[in-house]
């Protein structure tokens, strides 16, 4: 099976070809260029230059859907849907979390995945992952850094791997690098940070979700939903201005 994968939830953005579980390409971009302007041009050149096939050759289609930048998600899943609907093939809208905790799919500590949701917040989830497989993934959330330590120390996310020390944990993610310094004032060495190019949600780390569940597929374009996890600026000023 042969899946292209879109993200645009953060200021960075990517595209990958991905067949059988195997990336044929992928395009990674970090500009201040809208993604609007941008991923077209980069499915584009994905296709028919690095991989060699036409958009029909595609068996499906995924995308991040949240949590992450509004207007980013909404480029994103608007281009997957408009393909899906084009050639009939099935899509998935998988977490962008997901699409950097899946590229630690064989840490031997739990992986805390943080998300810059800027506000002094973060969206976070807590992932044990066991020979490249999940395990178990706690409920995705916005919270502010402190609450997201407590979260991944808590009893109910801890190792599952019992035989393995449960006293570090790999934090991940633009949140990761945006609040380091708090998080290794907090937890000192247990803290284990990602080297910077593995910060950002990877389009092959989507497709591999789906791999692993291809039951995520589905045929309907409209089963793509945006996952914000918390009120735009614009609802939250006509919310203020109603009182």
């Amino acid at each position: 099976m042969r899946i292209l994968a879109v993200d645009t939830a953060e200021q960075s953005s990517s595209v990958a070809v991905v067949e059988d579980g195997v990336p044929i390409c992928e395009i990674f971009s970090l500009d201040r260029m809208t993604h609007s302007k941008t991923v077209m041009d980069m499915v584009v050149y994905a296709l028919e230059e690095r991989a060699k096939i036409t958009i029909k050759e595609v068996d499906g289609f995924v995308v991040a859907s949240g949590p992450g930048s509004f207007t980013g998600l909404r480029i994103g899943i608007s281009i997957i849907k408009g393909l899906a609907f084009a050639t009939s093939k099935p899509s998935a809208g998988v977490s962008s979390l997901d699409g950097v905790g899946y590229q630690f799919s064989f840490s031997s500590y739990p992986v805390c995945v943080m998300m810059d949701a800027k506000r002094g917040e973060i969206y976070c989830a807590i992932y044990n992952f066991s020979n490249g497989r999940l395990l178990k993934k706690s409920k995705e959330a916005v919270v502010s850094p402190d609450d997201a330590l407590s979260l991944a120390i808590s009893k109910n996310i801890s190792s599952i791997n019992s035989d393995l020390p449960n006293s570090h944990y790999l934090f991940v993610g633009s949140g990761a690098v945006a609040f380091q310094q708090l998080i290794q004032d907090c937890m000192g060495n247990k803290a284990l940070f990602a080297p910077y190019f593995q910060n950002s949600v990877k389009a092959s780390a989507l497709a591999d979700v789906v791999f692993q569940d291809s039951t995520l597929l589905s045929l309907s374009p409209d089963a793509i939903k945006p996952i914000y996890l918390r009120r735009s600026d614009a609802e939250i000023n006509y919310a203020f201005n109603k009182i």
